[in-house]
């Protein structure tokens, strides 16, 4: 490997470089941008806010009903359930979206060692995902089932959840600084990208997917593991020099191009879910489009916007990449911050934790263009108001649409820790913005 510079934090949050389009209404057509003078630092606000006692709250009653604690010392875990009632280990997908939940609670509060602490246990989880005789060199993989020691991993391989591991790897790393979640996410980008279709271009759903024989969703090539390609390779190249530093950039745009196929414009500025896999005579070709629209997909693509926008000298790349995020930031607040018949309330449909990745699209966007960013992050301070107002009165836990109420059933799809965390998570980003302004 290469000598790794660090870069003391990741440019996703850096304001070294932000410039935003002229502040104006939602109806003017995104465009290239204009730099804004540089925003006065405002009158600090009286902590701490209603956002966030809120969130706090909001936290607590997740790791209350889902948070199971083990180990000691550096072997210390927290792994989530997957259900509320059940003891059920949570799968990686559940964990690494509690774990994002996490990080920004020690953004929230930077100074705490116990939010710092409980997100290293998070981290630390993810090991007893990891493949078997882990140490496999320059690449390793996770599974998507927990075994009962480090390296004990079980079941499929998703690409998607493994690009994601990268990106929570990379948070503990920005964190902690400890070199082994840098080079750990290193390892896993670098098992992500052997499943990289060079024909066709993409990722499939999971490692399955790599046979002929894979069933039509395993041979999908989602947008989810793609756009987050595009992230973490964007972000690796801030730790690498020369051509191993252009490289994780090239890697970033093969990742980007691809997932612009999945783009429904210029109707709107929505993507896709994915691409289909088509094997004829063992030959892969492209398939129909998976003409599905999920909140996380805009969100991913508007983070990667962002990343490349600050990572190239190109005026007119950088002059795309900022239409897009706004276009695509104005195109999702639509498709999917919804009315309730009857109620007057707008809440966001879908599950919880795929609009939580729009909304921390949203709070990156605020660096960028203020103005425009504001109207969407209030849309999602709402949506978890809403969600805690309408939280069952017995266990806690939060609807799954924000402006209903619910009776906990068996089938309740409240049950499932990965719509509590999304909700959750949404909390703590309007406390992060309530403070900040």
């Amino acid at each position: 490997m290469k000598k790794i510079t660090k870069i003391i934090a990741l440019a996703l949050t850096s304001m070294a470089m932000v410039t935003a389009l002229a502040a104006c209404g939602e109806t003017e057509e995104p465009g290239p941008e204009n730099p804004n003078p540089p925003i006065v630092d405002p009158t600090p606000v009286e902590r701490p806010t209603e956002q966030e006692t809120r969130a706090k709250k909001m936290v607590e009653i997740v790791f209350k009903n889902y948070a199971v604690e083990g180990g000691s010392g550096d072997t210390a875990y927290i792994n989530f359930k997957e259900n509320y009632g059940s003891n059920q280990s949570g799968y990686l997908w559940s964990n690494f979206s509690a774990a994002g939940m996490q990080y920004y609670m020690c953004k929230l509060y930077p100074d705490s060692q116990e939010e710092k602490d409980t997100f290293r246990k998070m981290i630390n989880n993810f090991l007893y995902f990891r493949q078997k005789n882990g140490d496999q060199g320059d690449a390793v993989k996770y599974h998507s089932g927990r075994g009962n020691a480090f390296n004990g991993g079980s079941g499929d391989c998703f690409f998607d959840d493994n690009i994601w591991v990268a990106r929570n790897y990379l948070r503990a790393y920005e964190i902690f600084g400890d070199e082994f979640y840098l080079e750990e996410a290193i390892r896993v980008n670098n098992w992500v990208r052997l499943g990289w279709n060079n024909e066709l271009g993409g990722l499939v759903w999971s490692e399955n997917g790599l046979s002929d024989s894979a069933s039509e969703q395993h041979l999908e090539r989602g947008l989810s593991a793609n756009a987050c390609g595009i992230m973490v390779n964007a972000m690796l190249s801030d730790y690498a020099e020369g051509q191993e530093k252009q490289d994780y950039m090239d890697w970033a745009e093969k990742f980007y191009n691809f997932c612009k196929k999945m783009q429904n414009k210029p109707d709107t500025y929505d993507y896709w879910n994915g691409i289909h896999t088509v094997i004829e005579n063992g030959v892969r070709k492209d398939g129909a489009i998976n003409r599905v629209h999920y909140s996380y997909n805009s969100g991913s693509m508007i983070l990667a916007d962002l990343l490349m926008y600050d990572r190239t000298a190109d005026a007119a790349k950088k002059a795309d990449y900022m239409d897009d995020a706004i276009g695509t930031s104005a195109a999702a607040k639509k498709t999917f911050n919804m009315l309730d018949p009857g109620k007057a309330q707008l809440y966001y449909s879908g599950d919880p934790w795929f609009a939580c990745i729009l909304n921390e699209a949203y709070y990156e966007l605020r660096n960028y263009t203020e103005d425009r960013a504001e109207p969407y992050l209030k849309s999602f301070d709402n949506n978890a108001k809403y969600a805690f107002k309408n939280r069952d009165p017995e266990t806690g836990l939060f609807p799954y649409q924000a402006t209903q109420t619910f009776t906990l059933t068996n089938e309740s799809k409240e049950r499932w820790v990965i719509h509590q965390v999304g909700v959750a998570e949404q909390a703590v980003i309007s406390a992060l913005w309530s403070i900040e302004g």
